[in-house]
């Protein structure tokens, strides 16, 4: 169950203020709040795509394993976002696993009544189309990074789409983040990512410590904006 302030947080959120106040009454009676400590798995890969989940505070890392575990992919949800929008319409299992890096508090939201009445409103539609589109703008991005031969601008770059996506109104990114995971980020190695923080922290672009990440310049990083 919500209480009236998420009511009032959840309906005029954008995924959901164009849809008409009868439909969204239908879906809020089922959505779902919940709240989960740092490290708890959300869901995983191939499970039943049964729920969306939109963050009220915190942050979620999305990954993705092939077989072998040679071959992943890796992102961070931040608050105030609705997600997974990929294989909405559509499919039936979840493309990657979900896990806290903070402490999380979200809602949960059915899927099949979201996007049942979704399709009843052309504006709804139109937003969703909207936010595939992004979305696909921001992954051809990253596409571009993993295809780029000097492993250091990959580190670079994937430092900068950090920048970009959370960075607006602030100096830092708001959870941790490991070399481990810059080097995913980067498609290469723990090594490449530990030269490139050194050279940046000596030149006073960034600070780096304990896995907290703070810009000190982060106008050095608008020429990876562009595209954005």
């Amino acid at each position: 169950m919500i209480n009236k302030e998420h009511y009032r947080y959840i309906r005029e959120h954008p995924a959901f203020k164009n849809l008409p106040v009868e439909y969204f009454d239908k879906i809020a009676v089922e959505i779902q709040f919940r709240k989960v400590p740092k490290g708890q798995i959300i869901f995983f890969s191939g499970d039943k795509r049964e729920r969306l989940f939109l963050i009220y505070k915190g942050y979620v890392r999305i990954e993705q394993y092939d077989q072998t575990d040679s071959f992943n992919y890796i992102d961070y949800v931040k608050e105030n976002t609705m997600f997974p929008y990929g294989g909405i319409f559509e499919d039936e299992t979840y493309h990657y696993s979900g896990v806290s890096v903070t402490d999380l508090e979200y809602f949960s939201i059915p899927v099949d009544l979201y996007e049942y009445y979704s399709k009843q409103t052309i504006e709804q539609m139109l937003f969703i189309t909207y936010k595939l589109s992004n979305i696909l703008r921001f992954h051809e991005l990253r596409l571009r990074n993993s295809a780029l031969a000097s492993a250091t601008e990959r580190v670079i770059q994937a430092i900068s789409i950090l920048c970009i996506d959370f960075c607006q109104d602030r100096d830092d990114i708001p959870f941790a983040l490991s070399m481990k995971e810059l080097a995913k980020l980067g498609a290469t190695t723990r090594e490449t990512v530990n030269q490139v923080l050194k050279k940046l922290t000596e030149e006073h672009i960034i600070q780096y410590n304990r896995k907290k990440l703070i810009f000190l310049k982060k106008e050095y990083f608008s020429k990876y904006f562009e595209d954005v």
